[in-house]
C-alpha cells in the first residue's frame, strides 16, 4: 500500500492593509516626536591666514578691553562691575573711539552660566552692529543692511570685531 502524501496548500497572507498601517503608524510618530531646533550665536570666522609663524604682539592697555564673566554671572569690565545693560554703550563707545585699534578679551568662568555668556556676546554683537550702522550712514548716507557687499566689507574693514575668547581657566586665575 502505497501512501500519497498531500500537498497543503498555504493559504496567501492578506497584505492589502499593511501599507494603510505603516502609513499611519508613520503619521503618528512624526505627529508625536517633537523636532528639536538647535540654538547656538551664529558666527562667521575670520578667514585663515597664511603665516607659518605667529607674531607675538605687545597690547597697549588703553587698546584693549577686558571683560570678564564670573561664576557668579557677574560681568566686570576691565575689573569694575557692570550691569548687563550698560555692556552694549560701553562697548559702542570704546570701539567708536579706537576704530581697528581695539582688542576686546572676553574671559568667562567655566562655572558662569550659559546665559550670561549669551547675554554678553549679545551685547557685544548688538554693539558692533551700532557701530557699523553709524558708519554706513557716515560714509555711504544709509544703513549697514542697506549698503552693497562692498560697501559693508569697506565697512567691516573700518570697524572690525576683535574680539579674543579665553576657555577653560577660573576667572582671576593666571596663566602657568
Amino acid at each position: 500500500m502505497i501512501i500519497k502524501k498531500r500537498r497543503h496548500r498555504v493559504p496567501g497572507l492578506n497584505t492589502t492593509s499593511t501599507a494603510d498601517i505603516s502609513f499611519m503608524l508613520l503619521i503618528f510618530f512624526l505627529v508625536t516626536t517633537s523636532m528639536d531646533v538647535d540654538k547656538g550665536l551664529l558666527r562667521q570666522l575670520p578667514p585663515a591666514r597664511n603665516e607659518s609663524k605667529q607674531q607675538i604682539t605687545e597690547i597697549d592697555r588703553h587698546t584693549l578691553m577686558t571683560i570678564k564673566i564670573t561664576s557668579a554671572d557677574e560681568i566686570r569690565i576691565n575689573d569694575r562691575p557692570v550691569k548687563a545693560s550698560e555692556l552694549q554703550q560701553k562697548v559702542e563707545a570704546f570701539v567708536s573711539r579706537l576704530g581697528d585699534k581695539h582688542l576686546i578679551s572676553l574671559d568667562t568662568d567655566p562655572s558662569a552660566s550659559y546665559q550670561a555668556y549669551i547675554n554678553v556676546q549679545n551685547g557685544l554683537a548688538a554693539a558692533y552692529r551700532n557701530v557699523r550702522n553709524r558708519l554706513a550712514s557716515r560714509q555711504f548716507g544709509k544703513p549697514l543692511e542697506a549698503c552693497t557687499s562692498q560697501q559693508r566689507e569697506a565697512i567691516r574693514d573700518v570697524c572690525p570685531m576683535r574680539i579674543m575668547e579665553n576657555y577653560g581657566q577660573k576667572v582671576g586665575e593666571s596663566k602657568p
